[in-house]
């Protein structure tokens, strides 16, 4: 199978990089990009990668499209089904939310590798 996954990167002038880091293993978003690409290559998942300075408010600082899929979108969606209910005692939130930490002046969305790689899989139509 070859597909490609166009990932676009949205961003105001002052961001030098994509704000979402690993919940595990503390890469950021590209990091995690750059060590699984040989892996989705041997897939035949080929990479494509845009940025793309836009102006706006803080609201609208970043925005990664994954083949026409806000990313946002597609880490709400995994992180859902990745919910377990062990019991009958447990309480389940309506809303996933993935913690904002802040890393130098910038503050970091941070996410489980787990979750993001889906994410990318998901975008690329294997899953």
């Amino acid at each position: 199978m070859n597909v490609t996954l166009r990932i676009v990167w949205e961003h105001t002038p002052d961001m030098s990089e994509i704000p979402i880091i690993t919940s595990d293993t503390k890469k950021t978003f590209c990091e995690l990009l750059k060590d699984l690409q040989p892996a989705l290559e041997q897939e035949g998942i080929t990479l494509e990668f845009f940025a793309r300075t836009i102006t706006g408010t803080e609201e609208t600082q970043s925005h990664v499209i994954l083949n026409g899929r806000p990313l946002g979108d597609l880490l709400v969606e995994i992180g859902e089904e990745q919910r377990q209910c062990e019991g009958r005692r447990c309480e389940m939130r309506r809303n996933i939310i993935f913690p904002f930490v802040p890393r130098g002046k910038i503050f970091y969305q941070e996410v489980p590798d787990l979750i993001i790689r889906k994410a990318l899989l998901r975008a690329s139509g294997i899953t």
